[in-house]
């Protein structure tokens, strides 16, 4: 179960001048390097595992689990960060989120909602 590695994790930040970015920082101020929060998914949880995130902000643990093979689960009270973590999972995925009690893909609640209150998704 785990890893045994050192207590000094060197990885690059968000900040860091790379391509993508100030795309990133725009969609949430605390955007985590992806690569980080994987390496800590490993060291705490087993393939096929739950990970949870109970402030989900921008999605970086549902990239992070995807990417190690775990299942995450995920809470965020605010809807626009709900919406970008969403947006960051599909896009690294590679397949539609779903609202599993009605079978309706990320997009179609995003219609529904745009007609909802009058404007487009």
């Amino acid at each position: 179960f785990g890893r045994n590695r050192t207590n000094v994790w060197d990885y690059p930040g968000v900040n860091t001048f790379r391509r993508g970015r100030l795309e990133e920082l725009a969609l949430h101020p605390t955007v985590k390097p992806v690569a980080l929060v994987a390496d800590a998914i490993k060291d705490g949880s087993r393939r096929n595992g739950i990970v949870l995130d109970p402030f989900c902000g921008s999605g970086t643990v549902l990239v992070a689990a995807e990417r190690t093979g775990r299942r995450a689960r995920a809470i965020e009270i605010d809807p626009a960060y709900v919406d970008v973590a969403v947006r960051r999972w599909q896009a690294y995925a590679g397949k539609p989120a779903t609202l599993e009690p009605t079978g309706q893909t990320f997009e179609d609640v995003e219609e529904s909602r745009a007609s909802a209150d009058g404007s487009e998704a």
